[in-house]
């Protein structure tokens, strides 16, 4: 099937959906939502009592194709629902690839923009968000919108970081980049916090390297990783039998094929499994990895099996933090003397032009656009402290945000502290007035209410 072809049952597809929409709107009650039924599992972090799950369920698991990869201008457009592993795979037989490719091979391009996904290109690149030219989306009126930087800004530029909250992402075009078919990875060990943030510090200034990301094992064992495209490799490793992350610590360098590198951390969802006896071990793996290893069935598993991720009775800490470079030392120092948990997964990420959904009060005084994802997965809540809330105060006292796809626990006066309720409210009465799937705090903050 050719593009043009694609294209149409795309569109036939999308017109669908659209009807679906508003039938459900012309019949919804006070108090009924909307949410999505989709091919992929949901990258969310567990939260079995998530009230979505009651929601009426709008089909969209239908959008799971590549409708057009352009070598010459070096853009792709694509359904919401096409999964990392296959755009990857796709784009490489034609020696490119996404400017950002998240880290875990079944999260959605769709759900990278609304989720706000970065990697070790993020350096260079920013957030996949920021290599997109154009969506296409499904409001809550069952309006089919095209929206990009030059029509419909207001909707292009909500549309990310909104959790589903603005309409159904349907289509996108994004820009690609040139790739070969290995990655070399150089471990550069340092003593120190602050000695691994000045050598990031200086690559970012530089942009002297391609890739770049980093695991603290303790603050005296700071590994940053730096890849390179290369065409060859004397060998090649693959992560499965083995865990990723443990390989940093001991490993000068590393070779991997090039979809390898960008999803190294999914079979052990980075690091999430090792608290369960017998999963690193490597006769478990080789004989039951293709049932229990990989993202998506960990996901599920721990929606199945809360217990798995409330090892302490409340819910393990998995987040990502976004400290400005400025205050990321502060942070590191009070990340070990508050949680004192490890590894860390650190990811360099410049801040293109000032996302409009952002409080423009959030960052006054802070002019560096580099900013330093932080990570905390599975840290297990202690005594009868709220681990989460303490996160996030500490976060917004240091300029920085905290991702929205974990428990969230902030007041409403609070999260908007953050985010711009003026400009989403206004983005909201464009695309879902009737507020049919959800508002962004009622969604992201349900404990709260």
């Amino acid at each position: 099937m050719d593009a043009n072809e694609k294209r149409k049952t795309h569109d036939a597809r999308v017109m669908a959906i659209a009807g679906m929409v508003r039938s459900f709107a012309a019949s919804a009650r006070d108090g009924e939502y909307f949410s999505l039924k989709k091919a992929a599992v949901s990258h969310m972090a567990p939260q079995p009592d998530n009230p979505r799950y009651t929601d009426r369920k709008i089909d969209v698991k239908a959008l799971v194709e590549i409708i057009e990869i352009d070598p010459a201008k070096r853009v792709c457009i694509a359904e919401s629902g096409v999964t990392f592993t296959r755009l990857v795979d796709a784009t490489l037989s034609h020696g490119l690839v996404p400017m950002c490719v998240s880290e875990l091979k079944e999260i959605t391009i769709g759900g990278a923009v609304a989720g706000c996904s970065v990697e070790s290109m993020s350096f260079k690149h920013g957030g996949f968000y920021d290599s997109c030219i154009e969506f296409e989306i499904v409001s809550g009126t069952g309006e089919v919108i095209t929206c990009s930087r030059d029509s419909d800004r207001e909707v292009f530029e909500g549309i990310h970081g909104s959790f589903g909250t603005l309409g159904i992402l349907t289509l996108l075009t994004f820009k690609l980049i040139p790739a070969r078919p290995f990655v070399r990875i150089d471990y550069v060990h340092f003593p120190s916090f602050e000695a691994l943030l000045a050598t990031i510090r200086q690559h970012y200034k530089t942009q002297d390297i391609e890739m770049m990301d980093a695991l603290i094992h303790a603050p005296d064992k700071c590994i940053l990783c730096i890849g390179t495209f290369v065409d060859s490799a004397p060998s090649t490793s693959k992560y499965f039998t083995t865990p990723y992350y443990k390989s940093t610590r001991v490993l000068e360098h590393d070779y991997m094929a090039t979809a390898d590198y960008f999803f190294r951390y999914d079979a052990d969802c980075h690091w999430s499994i090792r608290d369960y006896p017998g999963l690193e071990n490597k006769i478990v793996r080789k004989l039951f990895g293709r049932f229990l290893l990989g993202s998506s069935n960990i996901l599920k598993l721990s929606e199945k099996l809360p217990f798995l991720v409330k090892k302490g009775g409340k819910p393990d800490v998995i987040v990502d933090v976004f400290i400005p470079y400025t205050h990321a030392l502060l942070f590191l120092e009070w990340c070990q003397q508050t949680f004192d948990y490890y590894p860390l997964w650190i990811v360099p990420y410049k801040m293109q032009p000032f996302y409009p959904w952002l409080n423009p009060t959030m960052l006054v005084g802070i002019t560096d656009p580099l900013f330093i994802d932080i990570a905390i997965y599975g840290f297990q809540q202690r005594d009868d402290k709220n681990y989460y809330k303490i996160l996030e105060d500490k976060v917004l006292e240091l300029q920085g945000m905290k991702s929205l796809i974990t428990h969230n626990y902030y007041d409403e006066a609070t999260f908007w502290k953050s985010f711009n309720k003026v400009f989403y409210n206004r983005v909201k009465q464009r695309t879902d007035p009737k507020n049919l799937f959800r508002g962004l705090y009622e969604k992201t903050n349900y404990k709260q209410r």
